[in-house]
């Protein structure tokens, strides 16, 4: 799920260095270091029509059509998180639709989500429940069965301490009653069949694990949370402090308890969405936090159940690359044929072993991500991660390394547009892979390869388009 970055003070020394760092591009003498999203320069919008944005989180705001309109991207993948989010991500995919070029007989829209006009940006409608959240909802199999507030929430969450089970009980009132999770993966079902049969981009996520999750305190009670205990103690606090009455509407109440959600009941609420897309064939936004074990045990153990209708039906994308080391990802490659990985600048960027994942994953495995709620941040997020690959690979970039036409070897913008069936076509051959789908190293991985084109490969590949 998106997070929010932090102002970096050193932005403006670290785009000296990239300056410098420009002089020895066709060299490739570039380092690992992350590119500045906020001041990179972008590249001709024809470029980042190339690209698309694997992983982000639109239905969060409200976005004016015209927002969308000046997208440069070729395609967003828009992820769903609660309950209220379903209907909202199914009705942004109707409104910039993006079809499945094998369900529409206009072929110059394959691949890139632009509107009928070739404006705008398209989405793909990503539907599921997100690890954060799944406390809220019981595995009991029918509402009569249906566990009460108080033996869902202490059983959920077993408090040892009696400090804890004192709290717990103060918030039981302020909870909300559990949820089945069955009539939800009904729904899910129902939501993700619709959108294909109507010809749609279609993808389960935003689900997975997370190590680190924890119950968020409702807001409802936040006057029983320690940071809001005084706030009538001192009235200049009042005026500056951040649950003041007049921030409360802006500013959302992201306080966290102390109960973590056990690892054994996400994994129940992510084996039923997993089986659902295997079923249905559709591939996956995939969260991995603070358990990369426990994750690739559930996709191994997903390749044990279903066999190829899960290794070669539908494929799985590993969003901001989980934070997963070097090494772990090897282990992962060698295991899942059907992995991907789509690093992003605000959470990828926070794992000081990022530039040594991403120098691993495999070329055909990489494709790009923003992780952004906010559209009009996507171009530059998207353009920069890609880049920040390119100098971890050490690939070229377009209109950045040179530019390819005789006319005007100078001009970044001269950078010629291409269409990917051509280039597909002329690639091929050159891309050999062993009898387990892995890609094989060829000297030209190594010497000559574009990173554009390289990502827009990787995500036909990807939906299998």
């Amino acid at each position: 799920m998106c997070s929010q970055h932090d102002d970096n003070p050193a932005s403006s020394s670290k785009q000296k260095e990239k300056g410098n760092a420009e002089s020895k591009v066709n060299d490739h003498e570039i380092d690992n270091e992350m590119p500045d999203w906020e001041t990179i320069e972008l590249p001709p919008d024809h470029i980042l029509s190339h690209l698309v944005d694997i992983h982000c989180h639109p239905t969060d705001l409200t976005h004016s059509s015209n927002i969308y309109d000046d997208v440069k991207l070729g395609g967003l993948a828009s992820m769903a998180t609660i309950i209220e989010d379903q209907d909202k991500v199914r009705a942004l995919s109707e409104d910039r639709e993006w079809y499945n070029p094998s369900h529409t007989k206009n072929t110059e829209r394959k691949g890139k989500g632009k509107g009928w006009d070739g404006k705008g940006v398209g989405v793909i409608a990503c539907f599921g429940y997100h690890p954060w959240f799944t406390h809220l909802y019981t595995l009991s199999s029918t509402i009569d069965s249906k566990p009460s507030k108080s033996e869902h929430y202490f059983q959920l969450f077993s408090p040892t301490s009696q400090k804890n089970k004192d709290l717990l009980e103060s918030l039981l009132p302020y909870l909300p009653d559990p949820i089945p999770f069955q009539p939800l993966i009904d729904k899910l079902k129902d939501d993700i069949k619709r959108s294909l049969n109507e010809g749609r981009l279609t993808m389960l996520g935003e689900v997975g694990l997370d190590g680190s999750a924890r119950m968020r305190w409702p807001k409802k009670a936040k006057h029983l949370h320690p940071d809001h205990a005084n706030k009538d103690q001192d009235s200049h606090k009042v005026k500056n402090h951040k649950f003041d009455d007049d921030q409360e509407e802006v500013e959302e109440w992201k306080r966290l308890t102390p109960f973590k959600v056990p690892m054994s009941h996400q994994r129940a609420i992510l084996e039923k969405q997993m089986d659902l897309a295997v079923e249905l064939g559709v591939n996956v936004s995939f969260h991995s936090v603070a358990c990369a074990g426990p994750s690739l045990d559930l996709l191994i153990s997903m390749r044990n159940k279903h066999g190829i209708k899960f290794t070669n039906g539908i494929n799985v994308d590993i969003h901001s690359a989980g934070g997963w080391s070097a090494e772990f990802w090897k282990q992962a490659e060698r295991n899942l044929s059907n992995i991907y990985a789509s690093p992003s600048i605000f959470i990828t960027g926070r794992s000081p072993n990022a530039s040594s994942l991403l120098s691993t994953i495999s070329k055909d495995r990489l494709l790009v991500e923003s992780d952004s709620h906010d559209v009009r941040l996507s171009d530059r997020l998207v353009w920069a991660s890609a880049a920040w690959i390119a100098n971890c690979k050490k690939w070229k970039l377009e209109s950045r390394d040179q530019a390819t036409t005789e006319t005007s070897p100078e001009n970044k913008s001269s950078f010629e547009e291409w269409s990917f069936d051509d280039e597909d076509k002329s690639d091929d051959g050159d891309d050999e892979f062993d009898e387990k789908g892995k890609l094989k190293t060829t000297k030209r991985d190594e010497t000559d390869v574009w990173t554009v084109k390289t990502l827009e490969k990787n995500w036909y590949r990807f939906m299998r388009l």
